[in-house]
C-alpha cells in the first residue's frame, strides 16, 4: 500500500510538471537547486528514482546531475520543450566520467539526447560508447571518461522534428554501474538565439514544426576547475 501511495504520489507530481510545461526557444540548467524542470523516467516506468542531485566528486562546493541507476532509452528529461526555427540546436554542458569498482573503463555510460516524449521518438548526440550513432548514421559524438571534467558545445541537426525535450542517462548497454557519470552547466537553445545565462528562466519560443537533418559540428575542451 505504502508503494503504491508513493506511486501515485510521484505520478500527480509528473502531472503538475506537465501541465505547467513551456515551449521555449532556449533553457539552462547549473544543477544548484531542484530538479522541478525536469522529470524522472521511473515516474514512468516504476522503480527507483535513476537521476539526483549531487555533490560534485571533484569539487565538493558545486553540484551536478547524476544517475542512480543504469537504464536505456532516457533518465532524465526536461519538462519543457524545446524548438528551432531553423532545424539546428546548440548545446554546451560538461561531462565528468568518474570510474569506480564496477565502472567498463573508457565506456562509463554518459549519454545526452533529444525526445518527443517520455521518450518517445528520440535520438542520442553525444555519449561514452564507441560505434554508436545517430538515426540517420552519423556517430555521436564521444565523450572522454578520463576522471576529469570536460567541456563540450555541439551545434546539430535535428533528426526528430523540430521541438524536442532533452534526456540524459547513465547508459546500462555499456555495462557498468551506476554512479559514474555527472553532467553539468547546460544551455540548451535554438541555434538562431543566444543561449541563457545559467538557471534562467527561458523565453518562450517558436511552435513551428519543420524537417531535420545531420550533425554538424563539435568543438571539445577542458573544463575550468572552480
Amino acid at each position: 500500500m505504502r508503494l503504491n501511495t508513493l506511486t501515485l504520489a510521484a505520478a500527480l507530481l509528473a502531472a503538475s510538471q506537465l501541465a505547467a510545461a513551456a515551449n521555449v526557444s532556449s533553457i539552462s540548467e547549473n544543477f544548484e537547486g531542484t530538479l522541478s524542470h525536469w522529470t524522472d523516467r521511473s515516474v514512468f516506468v516504476g522503480g527507483a528514482v535513476q537521476s539526483a542531485i549531487v555533490v560534485d566528486p571533484l569539487n565538493a562546493a558545486n553540484h551536478a546531475l547524476g544517475f542512480n541507476r543504469t537504464f536505456g532509452a532516457g533518465s532524465l528529461f526536461s519538462v519543457d520543450t524545446i524548438s528551432t526555427t531553423t532545424g539546428q540546436f546548440t548545446v554546451n554542458f560538461d561531462y565528468l566520467g568518474l570510474a569506480k569498482a564496477g565502472s567498463v573503463a573508457g565506456n562509463l555510460g554518459g549519454f545526452f539526447g533529444i525526445s518527443q516524449g517520455f521518450p518517445g521518438t528520440h535520438d542520442w548526440i553525444a555519449g561514452t560508447l564507441d560505434g554508436f550513432r545517430m538515426a540517420n548514421g552519423v556517430p555521436v559524438i564521444g565523450l572522454v571518461d578520463d576522471g576529469q571534467w570536460h567541456h563540450y558545445s555541439l551545434t546539430f541537426n535535428t533528426t526528430i522534428g523540430n521541438t524536442v525535450h532533452l534526456m540524459f542517462e547513465d547508459y546500462d548497454g555499456s555495462g557498468g554501474v551506476a554512479g559514474d557519470v555527472f553532467f553539468d552547466n547546460i544551455q540548451f537553445n535554438d541555434s538562431s538565439v543566444a543561449a541563457l545565462p545559467l538557471n534562467n528562466v527561458p523565453e518562450p519560443g517558436s511552435l513551428a514544426l519543420l524537417g531535420a537533418a545531420a550533425l554538424a559540428a563539435a568543438a571539445v575542451s577542458r573544463k575550468r576547475q572552480a
